[in-house]
């Protein structure tokens, strides 16, 4: 059930209609029931017992970005979109979970089945991309530009501590997450590599598992419990100050999730707390050092987007930035709009591809007008989706701790 304080958020509601104005989707379909004041007042219904959830209240409740614009923007302070992912919960429950999504969080459940899927995926991936499914996509990115899985998982490159030459200066967990994991292993190599050249040790827990924020934002709550539970244990084994990662939604679910929803679910929230308040993002904690003494020039025109989980659900925004500046000869360029979501959102292009490709397009303009040769971003969701529907390839899109280590290279 809806916790008893999130059913009070719908009376905060009242009905001004800034969070249309700010929602994506709404800007695209332009019908109520697709605006957060629209399904904020549908959720009302449901609750007060006016309303039988549908088939079609489902949809309307998935065709959410979860961008938390609508929640940003909102004056009475209405959490948004904490009510949309409770909802997703209740729908779960009575409807279920569509057999693709099962089937793949049943595997993110799983270390095992995970890496007995992505060994499978490495061998036989080539063959169907190159002969059966080259020609098509996955929602709205081709076969052909999804990242190659990596030829070994980042952890598997690794021992748990990797210690820096000479002296230590500081420890930290890293939380390296299924992305880098398993696909963007560059953005894991850099991560170690420039903590290490500023004399950090660093530790991989290696019984990690998936953050489980996927699972849990399309409402399998209790499924996401196992990882959440475990991350939580094992996390908090550790004797270090700082918990590091380098993806947007793996720091929003260590950050802000793991304790809204085990207080949601009634459960125990001082574990979660403890993690939250020692995760931070690698932009975030390479802040902190002085590094334009350890930089080379990088000659290229960089543009910078801000991730959803990284700019609304972190509040970061400036770090990211003041990182890239610090890089001498970069020729960095504010894209318009650079917060506004790229219409990835996990599963949501694969639903509603043709909704994702309205909003998608939108940044990929934004891009091209700066003439930049390198997005920058630090969510590997995002790197795909602008990656995947840019018609250049010409245009790099990598995670900003890269161009960080390719400085600090030359």
């Amino acid at each position: 059930m809806i916790s008893n304080s999130l059913r009070e958020e719908v009376y905060k509601c009242i009905k001004c209609g800034l969070c249309m104005n700010a929602c994506p989707v709404y800007k695209q379909l332009y019908f109520e029931a697709a605006s957060p004041r629209g399904k904020v007042q549908l959720i009302k219904q449901v609750i007060e017992g006016n309303l039988e959830p549908s088939d079609h209240f489902l949809d309307l409740m998935f065709t959410c970005l979860l961008c938390e614009n609508c929640s940003v923007n909102c004056p009475s302070g209405l959490k948004v979109d904490r009510l949309m992912k409770a909802m997703r919960a209740e729908l779960e429950e009575k409807f279920g979970l569509k057999w693709q999504k099962r089937m793949a969080f049943q595997l993110l459940r799983s270390s095992r089945l995970l890496s007995f899927a992505m060994f499978g995926g490495r061998l036989l991936g080539p063959v169907l991309a190159s002969n059966l499914i080259k020609d098509r996509k996955f929602g709205t990115i081709p076969y052909a530009k999804i990242p190659r899985i990596n030829r070994v998982p980042l952890m598997g490159q690794y021992p748990e501590t990797i210690s820096p030459k000479g002296h230590v200066s500081g420890r930290v967990l890293y939380f390296v997450g299924c992305a880098t994991n398993y696909f963007f292993e560059n953005v894991g190599l850099s991560v170690v590599s420039v903590l290490n050249r500023l004399g950090v040790e660093v530790i991989i827990p290696k019984d990690q598992m998936c953050c489980g924020l996927p699972i849990f934002l399309s409402g399998a709550r209790s499924m996401a419990v196992k990882n959440i539970l475990h991350n939580v244990e094992i996390l908090n084994t550790h004797n270090v100050d700082t918990i590091i990662v380098d993806c947007a939604t793996c720091g929003a679910a260590l950050k802000k999730e793991y304790t809204n929803i085990l207080e949601e679910m009634g459960a125990n929230t001082d574990a979660a707390r403890a993690v939250a308040t020692r995760t931070q993002d690698i932009s975030q904690f390479l802040s902190r050092f002085d590094l334009k003494k350890l930089l080379g020039p990088v000659r290229d025109r960089v543009t910078y987007h801000d991730p959803c989980h990284l700019a609304r659900s972190q509040a970061i925004r400036e770090d990211p930035r003041n990182l890239l500046k610090m890089i001498p000869e970069l020729d960095f360029v504010e894209m318009e709009g650079a917060d506004s979501c790229c219409g990835g959102g996990g599963t949501f292009q694969w639903e509603h591809p043709g909704i994702a490709s309205s909003i998608t397009q939108k940044k990929v303009d934004a891009i091209m007008q700066t003439g930049a040769s390198v997005v920058a971003s630090g969510c590997p969701g995002c790197r795909m989706q602008i990656y995947g529907n840019l018609d250049t390839e010409l245009i790099q899109v990598v995670h900003p701790v890269e161009l960080l280590a390719k400085a600090m290279d030359h």
